[in-house]
């Protein structure tokens, strides 16, 4: 960033300050008071996010060369033309977990796994080991540090008291097995994340391998309720679907055509995978998982009905699709848009009305689409079968310039934007959350695209998105989340343990869809990730509140003050700290 200009540095400041705002609001809200032990939990974090905030302002106010990136990789690794996304990195997760404890209406002493609050904690360790190893500082500085907030979160966190060592190696592990899967993100996917994302993906995949882990240790044979099935049912797919690429990959490579033995090394794979995740459930829960899924889509009328649906509106799809891949390629970008962005009007056909209708049926569609991309993209990478090249040419019809690393990225980040609010709602009945990926890419991204395609003239400093197409982000954002709200009976559960509020009305509902607008417009991370798991936040921290904290709001003042201060006085005040 050699040069960097004052738009540009004020761009990705304030484009910063949505989380950083969002984790502090909900902070002094939910944290302060009352004072209980997960409020100890908490301090770690906004201590993390002010360290955050000067030290992303004090680098983005010199016009140094950003070359720093993470130990055993190298620049050329990581998507072009796109700012790192560190502060990505060590906000988004730390983010999204806290709003995951707003309203969580279970017991923790008594749940599965590693909660709600343990995820939180763990969180909050990956994100500052990220963020202190990339700080510039010292390596013995950085290090002691790391310990330093290691040792706080082990010893401070909600934990049962008298394990402090198993806790100190928890944590530990989730520090290093994040920095290990962020280098393997990298090095193994070149060119398809910026560090941001990559680091986002591994503190994710870390999370959901942990408390796969915790619940392998903390068996609760008979314990089958839809919200512990759902979560283990996508964390031993996972584990799973990571064991067919391990042997997809082993396959021998074949140049073209049709192989018999492509196709038994993918049978044998899909079997291996099969079997594994049907063993993880059935250890931990000593169940049949496969009848439980089952008897949760078919045995209820409304999951069939939502498979008919489903299916009738595919093969439509698959018909227009197809009939699209026989035309020639226009080299219209309009016409690009319009393809891309038919995808995610898809999206909203096929997700809102089935959560609507049955939240569990989405959860299990959604493990099982994820599967089937991964899987499907493994093929396409190692040119199983022939089909590597056909795949290729057609996926390559509705890429953009961020989908020219080894995996195209844009079809999985539209599946999970759209899929991890549920998961993380998990049939809780926090529907305006839970269908935040839904409303925010295929109603407010698709309007955005195309309206500031055809009618935007004015642009964002430093960026290519106009303020009109931000204009109809905002407006059809706002018009989809009332529509959903009055759907679903205003999004409220009681017995989920939401509870109508006095402050929830148009004015936090606009506040969202202002952020996420703005935050669409600056950002240059891949919006299909970031938007979603932010307004999911967003959501949960504003929407869900009859009152935000005075204190929080003159913090969050303050922060877009920064760039007010003069620059010499930045300066002065860096040498004496």
């Amino acid at each position: 960033m050699v040069g960097m200009d004052t738009a540009q540095r004020l761009r990705l400041y304030y484009e910063a300050c949505i989380p950083m705002g969002l984790l502090v609001l909900g902070m002094f809200h939910y944290g302060f008071p009352p004072f209980d032990d997960t409020t100890l939990t908490l301090v770690p974090g906004l201590l993390m996010c002010i360290i955050i905030t000067y030290y992303l302002y004090n680098r983005l106010s010199s016009n140094t060369d950003d070359t720093h990136v993470l130990l055993g990789t190298q620049t050329s690794m990581y998507r072009r033309r796109a700012d790192p996304g560190r502060m990505w990195g060590g906000m988004l997760v730390p983010l999204v977990m806290f709003a995951l404890n707003i309203g969580d209406a279970s017991d923790e002493k008594h749940s599965v796994g590693l909660g709600a609050c343990g995820a939180w904690v763990l969180s909050v360790a990956m994100a500052w080991t990220f963020t202190v190893r990339l700080s510039g500082l010292s390596s013995g500085c950085s290090w002691a540090l790391c310990v330093a907030g290691i040792l706080a979160l082990a010893l401070a966190g909600p934990w049962e008291r008298g394990n402090t060592g198993v806790h100190v190696c928890l944590v530990a592990m989730s520090a290093i097995a994040q920095h290990m899967g962020t280098q393997f993100v990298v090095r193994k996917l070149p060119r398809s994340f910026t560090l941001g994302e990559a680091a986002a993906i591994a503190q994710g995949i870390c999370l959901a391998l942990l408390d796969l882990a915790a619940q392998l240790f903390t068996r609760k044979q008979g314990l089958v309720d839809p919200q512990h099935m759902c979560v283990l049912v996508l964390e031993a797919a996972g584990v799973g679907t990571a064991l067919i690429v391990c042997v997809l990959y082993m396959a021998p490579r074949h140049s073209q055509g049709v192989s018999v033995k492509d196709t038994v090394w993918m049978c044998v794979a899909a079997g291996a995978g099969a079997g594994f995740t049907t063993s993880i459930i059935a250890f931990v829960l000593g169940a049949n998982p496969m009848r439980w899924i089952v008897l949760a889509v078919l045995g209820s009328q409304t999951g069939r009905i939502v498979l008919i649906y489903w299916f009738m509106l595919m093969a439509c799809a698959t018909a227009i699709y197809a009939w699209c891949a026989q035309t020639p390629t226009s080299s219209s970008k309009l016409m690009l848009h319009i393809k891309r962005k038919s995808y995610h009007i898809l999206a909203v056909l096929l997700f809102a009305p089935a959560y609507i209708a049955t939240p569990l049926v989405l959860h299990i569609g959604f493990t099982i689409a994820l599967c089937v991309f991964v899987c499907a993209e493994s093929v396409r990478v190692l040119c199983l079968n022939g089909w590597g090249t056909q795949m290729t040419h057609f996926m390559r019809r509705f890429t953009d310039a961020r989908d020219v690393g080894l995996v195209v990225t844009a079809h999985f980040y539209l599946l999970v934007g759209c899929a991890v609010p549920v998961w993380l709602d998990n049939t809780r009945g926090c529907v305006e959350a839970a269908l935040a990926g839904v409303l925010a890419l295929g109603v407010a991204d698709t309007c955005a695209s195309l309206v500031g395609l055809r009618f935007g003239s004015i642009k964002w400093p430093a960026t290519v998105k106009t303020v009109e197409g931000t204009g109809a982000f905002i407006a059809s954002l706002v018009v989809a989340v009332e529509c959903v709200r009055w759907e679903k009976g205003f999004g409220y559960d009681t017995a989920s343990g939401y509870d109508e509020m006095p402050g929830y009305g148009l004015v936090g509902s606009f506040v969202v869809c202002v952020a996420m607008g703005v935050l669409e417009a600056l950002t240059d991370q891949n919006d299909n990730l970031v938007i979603p798991l932010t307004m999911y936040a967003a959501v949960k921290m504003l929407i869900h509140s009859d009152t935000i904290s005075w204190v929080s709001v003159v913090v969050v003042a303050a922060m877009l003050a920064v760039p007010l201060i003069p620059h010499s006085a930045l300066i002065q005040l860096h040498s004496v700290l």
